[in-house]
């Protein structure tokens, strides 16, 4: 495992480069990340590519023993495009910024495919360089209105559904009476939010705009693949739960799944102590699984060095919390960290975003301290050697639960909320964390990953499922799972819509053994209680009231109306069992069912602190403490630390010899 750091020597005059690469050497870090946004020094002319300051870059790299990962630069488009292709932009957009380009216009589909070739003949079979990164956080401001674009997603909608009158049926035209008699009448929507027009219609516009990207991205890949050795990835940089892009969209492209964590944001209301000014490891931790689960290799390639320029509230990080995140990172096996950046900028729009290094280009910042600390310390742990890539293993002896995800939730719940309180991307972190919590292992899978593995598999929120997914849950169940449902699931199919002659969720009724006779979801700031196993729980979210034909009640509703109908229930069916959540809480219950449930299992489970975590690894146990308060180091009498003590302080890491 390697730690490294964006540089960008297209900002900084070229004598000051020689310095800088030394600096980054001596700072312990291995690789060098280049060329991101750098197509107008790239190609300042069209077709007159200017590529030795590369070059010499690699040069210094290779002289310095620091590995490279070269960015394809088609973020910004260089000002000749823009000028002579106007239209070439996201409706409304124009040049001057990044990611302002449209990745359906032919021209910069064409200029971005030339330029990938001419940096991959140049530099694919340099011995220093480890991978390519496509681009930079493939996204958009808002979905383009070009002509381009709409007929990019007729052509994608006639791909998918063959005929206008199964569009008009899987988009429930009759609703409006708004049917559709040719392709060429449909335009792709204007945004995300369906505006009390069509959701279905607005659910395939994220799946079609997903898709997009994907394409963009293959084109490039192809490129990169066929001109450089074998062994550099090719990846890019996701967004936490980006409702622009599915990362299981970019399988034929990627070989490394990656993504960019900011945690410290400074945002929400009323904090009780200081823990705002680190990461909450719940929402980090799910990315990782979710990029780890895609073929099994992931990295870290932006990461948070210290306060940000975009949150509006940039709190300054507490002592330790970037260090944290670098472990935290190495705890769930990544292949290698890169931070953006090394210098902190001097102008431009982020010129409050710190660096490893401050305004004055030499002088480590607190989070370049951290970053070199951290690259001293993995030294220490065998299995993360600084010298190569392999990741830190898990110890196989300790079980691994399976969570289920889509990225067709998140743009299901986007495109019909219902209830405002709702987030999926919240919830699917929240039973991630309530895992973790307990120490066991979690895999992020997708509905159609194969699950009989596992002993215990979690679904928060499945709104949408297929018919074959329902007879998948139940098969597993009977073969022996355990299987961990929550309300609003399976109320809709694969294009969000409700079973013609059915009750809500009813095809739900036989495994979890119950039927659903409604739901419920409180106004802001209410909450409702709960009695689970004797204690008492907030909610507020939403509530599913079950009526149990085979299963026994767990949970009862305390208040409201309803007070004394089943919340929680569980049931056999087969060889397994199934329990299904009906209310959504904030996390206390969550983590007093996933508990429940597992214990029961008799797995071995380690129940830790709130914002803490223990990962036990192969030869190693790491504890992180992303609390205030300091706790006793979860370890076995007698241990022998390599860091830290029997006691871990707020914002600090213990990791002993398993």
């Amino acid at each position: 495992m390697k730690i490294g750091t964006y540089y960008y020597p297209e900002q900084w005059p070229r004598e000051q480069w020689t310095r800088d690469f030394d600096n980054i050497a001596n700072a312990g870090l291995k690789i060098i990340h280049l060329g991101e946004f750098a197509w107008g020094t790239i190609e300042p002319k069209q077709s007159e590519y200017q590529l030795d300051w590369l070059e010499t870059c690699f040069s210094l790299a290779t002289e310095r023993d620091l590995d490279v990962i070269l960015c394809t630069p088609t973020a910004v488009i260089p000002a000749w495009m823009a000028q002579k292709h106007p239209d070439i932009f996201i409706t409304g957009q124009r040049f001057g910024g990044r990611r302002h380009a449209n990745h359906l216009h032919p021209v910069y589909v064409e200029e971005s495919c030339k330029v990938a070739t001419q940096l991959a003949s140049r530099f694919g079979r340099h011995p220093s360089l480890i991978g390519w990164q496509i681009d930079n956080e493939l996204s958009s401001t808002q979905f383009d209105q070009s002509e381009f674009t709409h007929q990019a997603f007729r052509q994608w909608l006639l791909e998918r559904y063959k005929t206008i009158d199964a569009l008009n049926q899987a988009w429930g035209c009759a609703f409006w009476n708004t049917f559709y008699t040719s392709w060429d009448q449909i335009k792709f929507p204007a945004g995300r939010d369906p505006n009390y027009r069509n959701q279905h219609e607005s659910l395939d516009a994220s799946r079609f705009w997903s898709s997009s990207f994907a394409a963009f991205t293959l084109a490039q890949a192809k490129i990169l693949k066929s001109n450089s050795h074998s062994s550099a990835f090719v990846s890019t940089n996701f967004m936490p739960f980006h409702m622009d892009c599915d990362p299981a969209d970019f399988r034929d492209s990627l070989s490394l799944w990656a993504w960019d964590a900011y945690p410290i944001t400074g945002w929400g209301r009323e904090h009780k102590d200081e823990s705002y000014r680190m990461a909450d490891p719940a929402p980090v931790a799910v990315m990782h699984d979710q990029m780890r689960c895609q073929n099994g290799r992931w990295a870290l390639v932006e990461v948070q060095p210290g306060q940000v320029n975009w949150s509006g509230y940039p709190v300054l990080p507490y002592p330790g919390a970037i260090r944290l995140l670098l472990w935290q990172a190495i705890a769930h096996g990544c292949e290698l960290i890169t931070v953006y950046r090394w210098r902190q900028p001097n102008f431009g729009i982020e010129t409050f975003h710190d660096g490893l290094v401050q305004w004055d280009g030499q002088t480590l910042s607190e989070g370049g301290k951290q970053f070199a600390q951290v690259a001293r310390e993995a030294k220490s742990i065998t299995q993360t050697s600084p010298s190569d890539y392999r990741p830190l293993k898990r110890d196989n002896s300790v079980p691994t639960v399976g969570l289920l995800h889509d990225h067709d939730q998140l743009w299901c719940y986007a495109s019909m909320r219902q209830a405002a309180r709702w987030d999926q991307g919240r919830l699917v972190a929240q039973y991630h964390a309530a895992i973790e919590r307990i120490s066991l292992h979690v895999d992020v899978l997708t509905s159609e990953s194969s699950i009989d593995r596992y002993p215990v598999v979690v679904a928060p929120g499945l709104q949408m499922m297929t018919d074959q997914l329902v007879e998948k849950l139940q098969r597993y169940v009977k073969q022996g799972g355990h299987l961990i449902l929550t309300g609003r699931s399976g109320i809709f199919d694969q294009f969000g819509q409700a079973p013609m002659n059915q009750r809500y969720a009813a095809r739900l009724s036989t495994l979890i053994g119950a039927d659903v006779s409604g739901y419920d979801a409180l106004p802001e700031s209410t909450f409702g209680a709960v009695d689970f196993q004797g204690a008492t729980y907030k909610w507020g979210i939403w509530a599913d009231l079950l009526e149990p034909t085979s299963a026994k009640v767990l949970g009862t509703y305390c208040d409201q109306f309803y007070a004394g109908k089943a919340a929680v229930v569980q049931n056999r069916l087969g060889a397994g069992v199934c329990t299904f959540v009906g209310p959504i809480d904030e996390g206390p219950l969550t983590n007093a069912v996933v508990e429940s449930v597992i214990s029961d299992l008799g797995l071995q489970v380690v129940v830790t602190p709130e914002r803490t975590r223990l990962h036990r690894m192969n030869g190693v146990q790491i504890f992180l403490n992303f609390s205030v308060y300091t706790h006793a180091t979860p370890a076995q009498p007698g241990a022998t630390f390599i860091i830290g003590s029997e006691s871990t302080g707020p914002g600090d890491v213990s990791i002993w010899k398993a």
